[in-house]
C-alpha cells in the first residue's frame, strides 16, 4: 500500500475500514504467550520507515534471543530489509495479492505477529488472518484499524517514529508475560559490505546532493534549484566534486541539474547506484557531506553514520528527522510547518515550507555539523 497513491489509500479506507471492523466483532482478545518460538514483524513498505524500524527489530532480537524472527517484507522495502540486522528470515508479501499474502503468512505458524505499520488497513487485515497466536498493532488516530489486534498500542504524533516503534514492543504485553525488563532501545542500524572497485575512489572531497523526494505531493518537500546551486557554491573547495544522487527514474531531472552546477563553475557528476544501497552507502560514508530533502536516502545516510543535513520543510525533526551520529535536520521557519504525521496529511497545510528555508540556514547548519563531527573524530 503506497503512501503516495491516492487510489490505494481510498480503497484502503472505504473497503478496508468496514471489512476490518466487521471481522473484528468476532475477535476474542488473547493473552500474550510465554516463550514464543516464532515471532513475525511487519513494517511500512517505505524505505525510510524500514530503516528507522531497524532499532525496534534489534529490540525484539535482544528481548527474544532464542526465537526465530521472521521479517515480513514487501517488494517496495525488501532491499532495505536486507541490510538491517535482527531477523533470521525474510518472507516476501504482496500488497496487491492479499489472498496469496495471507496464505504465505499462515504458513509461517507464528506465535506472535507484531504489526509496526501505522495507518494501512490492509496490513491490519493481513495480521488478523495470519493465524498467529497473538497479535499487536498500532491504534492510530482517525485510521480505525486496531480492533482486530489482541493488543493495540497508541501511535503518537508528538514523538519520533522510532519511539513509536519501540513503544509497540514495550507495551505489547510480551515482555511482562515473559518476565523481562523494558527494552532499553537500540539505535537504528544497517549492515552493508564494503565495495570492490568503488566509484570515485580517487576523489578526495565529495559532497552529495539529493534533491528529490517520493510519494504524494513530493514537490512540497523539494527545495528550489537556485538555492541548491548557491549552497554548492558556498560549500565548494578547490577539489570538491558534487554528486547528484537519485534513482534511475530521476535521471531526466538529475542530468539538467548537473549541467546547472557545471555552468556555475562547479565540478559535478550524476550518480545512480548500480547495485541498490550497497555502493550508494559506501559513497555517502566517504562524502564530506550529504545535503538532502527529507526522504529515504537521507535516512539511509544518517543510519550509516554519514554526515547529513536534512532540509525538513513540512516534516518536523522531532517526528521524522534523521537519526545518526552526524545528522542534523534544518527546520522551516515560521508557523505551521513540520505538520506531516503519516506522510500524506497535506490538505489545509502550508505549501511554502521549503521556500521558507534559506541558503544561510542550511549553510550554517553544514558548517556547524562539519566542525563538530571533525572535532569528534579527531578526539578518538
Amino acid at each position: 500500500m503506497r503512501r503516495g497513491s491516492l487510489k490505494n489509500r481510498l480503497l484502503d479506507y472505504w473497503i478496508g475500514i468496514p471489512l476490518l471492523n466487521l471481522l473484528a466483532t468476532l475477535h476474542l482478545r488473547r493473552k500474550p504467550p510465554v516463550n514464543p518460538q516464532r515471532i513475525g514483524v511487519m513494517c511500512s513498505p517505505a524505505l525510510g520507515d524500514t530503516l528507522i524500524f531497524s532499532a525496534a527489530l534489534q529490540d525484539v532480537r535482544a528481548a527474544f534471543p532464542a526465537a526465530h524472527i521472521v521479517h515480513l517484507c514487501f517488494r517496495q522495502n525488501l532491499a532495505a530489509a536486507e541490510i538491517i540486522p535482527g531477523a533470521d528470515e525474510r518472507v516476501l508479501l504482496n500488497l496487491t495479492s492479499p489472498l496469496a499474502s495471507i496464505r504465505t503468512l499462515r504458513a509461517q505458524h507464528l506465535d506472535v505477529l507484531l504489526d509496526f505499520t501505522s495507518w494501512q488497513r490492509l496490513t491490519a487485515c493481513f495480521t488478523f488472518f495470519s493465524a498467529a497466536r497473538y497479535t499487536v498493532g498500532f491504534r492510530s488516530a482517525g485510521q480505525r484499524r486496531s480492533r482486530g489486534y489482541d493488543r493495540a498500542v497508541d501511535h503518537r504524533a508528538d514523538c519520533h517514529e522510532v519511539e513509536n516503534f519501540r513503544a509497540l514492543l514495550r507495551q505489547s504485553g510480551l515482555l511482562a508475560a515473559n518476565g523481562m525488563e523494558i527494552a532499553t532501545g537500540h539505535a537504528p542500524a544497517i549492515a552493508v559490505a564494503d565495495v570492490d572497485n568503488a566509484p570515485f575512489a580517487a576523489e578526495t572531497d565529495i559532497i552529495a546532493l539529493h534533491l528529490w523526494a517520493s510519494g504524494q505531493r513530493s514537490w512540497l518537500r523539494e527545495w528550489p534549484h537556485d538555492r541548491w546551486v548557491e549552497l554548492a557554491r558556498r560549500l565548494a573547495e578547490r577539489n570538491t566534486l558534487f554528486l547528484v544522487t537519485g534513482a534511475p527514474s530521476d535521471l531526466p531531472r538529475i542530468t539538467p541539474f548537473v549541467e546547472q552546477l557545471r555552468v556555475a563553475g562547479l565540478r559535478a557528476e550524476p550518480f545512480v547506484s548500480p547495485d541498490g544501497f550497497r555502493t550508494l552507502t559506501h559513497v555517502l560514508r566517504r562524502a564530506r557531506l550529504l545535503v538532502s530533502v527529507n526522504t529515504g536516502v537521507m535516512h539511509l545516510a544518517a543510519v550509516a553514520g554519514a554526515k547529513v543535513i536534512a532540509i525538513n520543510g513540512p516534516n518536523r525533526n522531532g517526528r521524522w528527522g534523521p537519526l545518526g551520529p552526524y545528522a542534523v535536520g534544518v527546520e522551516a521557519p515560521g508557523e505551521g510547518c513540520g505538520y506531516l504525521h503519516l506522510g500524506f496529511n497535506f490538505d489545509g497545510q502550508p505549501t511554502d515550507c521549503m521556500e521558507r528555508t534559506s541558503v544561510d540556514q542550511v549553510f550554517t547548519a553544514a558548517q556547524q555539523l562539519l566542525a563538530t563531527s571533525n572535532a569528534t573524530l579527531e578526539a578518538r
